[in-house]
């Protein structure tokens, strides 16, 4: 889906999401495959705790 780890940070800081699942509601990242979603997580990880 191409979306960027900046357009998750977005997502985290300005639309408020926690899980992995908000993060592929907000940008579709994780919605295909999802062989990105341990990196995800990963920044999700970094960002909230």
């Amino acid at each position: 889906m191409e979306v960027t780890r900046g357009q998750i940070v977005a997502a985290i800081k300005e639309k408020g999401c926690k899980t992995f699942e908000d993060i592929q509601v907000e940008t579709e990242a994780g919605t295909v495959c999802g062989a990105c979603e341990d990196d995800i997580q990963d920044i999700l990880d970094e960002h909230l705790n």
